[in-house]
C-alpha cells in the first residue's frame, strides 16, 4: 500500500532532518550545534525541526536510538563469521573503536554523563546487549546478575581506554585491544568473589 504523498513528504523531511543532525552532532557533538544549522543542512524550514521533534534534545534522543541500534547491529555482524570465542572477541573489541572513531564528538559527550536520562537508557541499553553478547561467545547465555556485573566492569575499563584514544591521549590503539584481551580473562577467573558461579572458564 503506497503511502499518500503528503504523508511520504513528511517522512522524507523528518529523514533529511535526523540524517543532518547525525552528521553535526558526530562531528560537533550535541551542545555546540544549532538548530538552525540542523535545518540548514537538512534543506527544511527551521520550525519543521520542532513541529517534528519538540525539542532538540528529543531530536538527540532518535538520533542516539539509531546510533545504538546500529552499532549493536554491527557488533554482531562483526562477530558472526568468526569462529573462536577470543577471535569474536577481538573482532567485537575493534569494531566497536572503529564505529567510535567516526562519532569521536558525540561518543564523549554521551560517555562522560552529558546526555538527558532517556539518552543514557538508550546507551545503558546497548550496553547490556553489548555485555551479552560477549558472554555468548563464551557458551553464556543467561548469565547471572554477578557475571553481568564482573562483566560491564570489564567494559567500563575499555571503555575508560577507548575514550582517552578518540581524545587524543598518547595510548595505542593496538594496546587499548590487547590490555582489554589480556584482561578479560582475569576478571572471569575472579567473578566467583562477586558471587558468580557461570563465569567462562578456562579462556
Amino acid at each position: 500500500m503506497k503511502r499518500p504523498k503528503s504523508e511520504t513528504g513528511r517522512m522524507e523531511s523528518r529523514d533529511k532532518i535526523v540524517k543532518a543532525a547525525t552528521k553535526l552532532f558526530t562531528q560537533t557533538g550535541f551542545q555546540n550545534v544549532p538548530v538552525e544549522d540542523i535545518a540548514r543542512l537538512a534543506g527544511v524550514a527551521h520550525g519543521l525541526v520542532f513541529h517534528y521533534f519538540g525539542t532538540k534534545a528529543k531530536l538527540y534522543e532518535e538520533v542516539s536510538q539509531v546510533a545504538a541500534d546500529r552499532l549493536d547491529l554491527l557488533h554482531i555482524e562483526a562477530t558472526r563469521d568468526v569462529k573462536t570465542p577470543n577471535d569474536k572477541l577481538r573482532a567485537f573489541l575493534e569494531s566497536h573503536m572503529d564505529a567510535v572513531d567516526q562519532r569521536r564528538a558525540d561518543y564523549v559527550f554521551h560517555s562522560r554523563g552529558g546526555a538527558t536520562p532517556a539518552i543514557q537508557a538508550i546507551w545503558e541499553n546497548s550496553r547490556k546487549n553489548a555485555i551479552r553478547l560477549i558472554l555468548g561467545f563464551f557458551g553464556v547465555q543467561d548469565p547471572s546478575e554477578p557475571l553481568i556485573v564482573a562483566t560491564r566492569a570489564w567494559l567500563g575499563f575499555y571503555d575508560e581506554l577507548v575514550l582517552e584514544w578518540i581524545q587524543g591521549s598518547p595510548v595505542l590503539r593496538d594496546g587499548v585491544i590487547l590490555a582489554s584481551l589480556r584482561l578479560f580473562p582475569l576478571v572471569m577467573a575472579q567473578a566467583h568473589l562477586l558471587g558468580a558461579n557461570d563465569a567462562p572458564q578456562k579462556l
